[in-house]
């Protein structure tokens, strides 16, 4: 993986996490059966999008 996917990863993983700690309503801190699924394809649409973004900004 490249070096600038893996700091965004931690970025988003980071911006993710702190608002569903504050604003859980139901104190349920399982992060496995929510927070981190929709996290990871939350994730991979980011970086899906970056990449295209990149290509287009190079092919311009």
């Amino acid at each position: 993986m490249n070096k600038r996917y893996q700091k965004v990863l931690v970025l988003y993983l980071i911006s993710t996490l702190v608002p569903y700690t504050l604003f859980n309503k139901n104190k349920d801190f399982t992060l496995t059966k929510s927070w981190l699924p929709s996290s990871l394809v939350g994730y991979g649409i980011f970086s899906y999008g970056l990449k295209v973004l990149t290509k287009m900004k190079k092919a311009a």
